[in-house]
């Protein structure tokens, strides 16, 4: 008997990752516009610690321990950096998110650094949300003084 369990075809996500990754990111970044000050903070804060804990989650699936012990403490950087944001700096939040961004072209496989291995498409997609969401919250919490 076969495992057919990842017989399928490819997701949208896979098959188009820029799109997708715009229409997430705007999806992630339109919640800010109705929310008060401070529970925008609080989104922002929780969404870049459930963003970094995704490489974690192919460190696990997929990686050696030392990659885990990156991957977790990395994540673990990101969500200080939220708590931060939220609770003392919130221009940590935005710069968090972009820094995300340049953690997933670190696990691009040109940039031949030894991390946990991801899917391919999984960098545009994730680096399109980062930027999109990081330059929203910049340019949406100076417009209303946060």
């Amino acid at each position: 008997m076969t495992d057919h369990a990842h017989d399928h075809a490819p997701s949208i996500f896979a098959r188009q990752p820029v799109l997708t990754g715009i229409a997430v990111g705007v999806g992630s970044l339109a919640p800010h516009f109705f929310l008060p000050p401070a529970a925008s903070l609080g989104f922002a804060a929780v969404l870049i610690g459930l963003i970094a804990g995704v490489y974690f989650g192919f460190a696990v699936v997929n990686g050696s321990p030392r990659e885990q012990f990156i991957e977790f403490n990395v994540a673990g950087g990101f969500v200080i950096a939220g708590l931060l944001g939220m609770l003392l700096w919130p221009i940590a939040l935005p710069l968090a998110y972009l820094g995300h961004a340049a953690w997933d072209f670190a696990h691009h496989n040109r940039a031949r650094l030894a991390l946990v291995a991801i899917p391919q498409w999984y960098v545009p997609w994730c680096v399109v949300i980062d930027v999109i969401v990081g330059f929203g919250l910049i340019a949406l919490w100076t417009a209303h003084g946060v």
